[in-house]
């Protein structure tokens, strides 16, 4: 019997250990990414489908409102999958001016691209199509998967960063999206 309770309260001393352990192993995780969030819009020319340079900076001389950059590939079955709700989020902003998003193709083929982009429907005024061979954007911006999308202000600052798939048409995406255009009109 005394054995028994020996072993019930090692076993119950290791799991507190171990969760003690994960916490603090958390916390020095969560204050390492902090961080590394990118701060501001990074400075940085992309290709465009059509082989031509494409500098968001530029697009910030028309009093752009919000700049949505947005990572992903042909190659990745969640950036698949996550694609048509995106494009369906997007047009909610089209015919607006002062809403912008770059979609970036990661390690990618152009005729693959193309091809994939046949098969949706898609709000052209808003979106600029980007391609990223190189990665050189990917290290500029710190992204180290796809897909990932960042949210810039009217003055370039970092509003938010969005790891991994996202469920585009909730509810909350409308309702962050309009208050991050009320946080971006505010510092025009």
């Amino acid at each position: 019997m005394l054995n028994r309770i020996i072993i019930i309260g090692l076993i119950i001393l290791s799991a507190v250990g171990y969760s003690i352990y994960q916490k603090n192993s958390l916390e020095s995780q969560l204050a390492s990414k902090e961080s590394s969030i990118l701060n501001k819009l990074p400075m940085g020319v992309f290709e465009t489908l059509a082989g031509k340079p494409f500098d968001p900076n530029e697009l910030y001389s028309e009093r752009l409102g919000l700049l949505v950059v947005h990572f992903w590939g042909t190659w990745c079955a969640p950036c698949e999958a996550e694609l048509p709700e995106l494009l369906t989020f997007i047009k909610r902003f089209e015919g607006r001016s002062d809403v912008k998003f770059l979609l970036v193709a990661v390690n990618d083929e152009k005729f693959k691209i193309e091809k994939h982009l046949k098969t949706l429907s898609i709000p052209a005024s808003s979106i600029e199509w980007l391609i990223d061979n190189k990665n050189v954007h990917r290290d500029i911006y710190g992204t180290t998967r796809v897909p990932e999308t960042y949210v810039f202000s009217s003055d370039k600052t970092t509003l938010r960063k969005y790891m991994g798939p996202q469920e585009w048409n909730k509810t909350m995406f409308f309702q962050s999206f309009d208050e991050f255009l009320q946080i971006s009109q505010s510092k025009l």
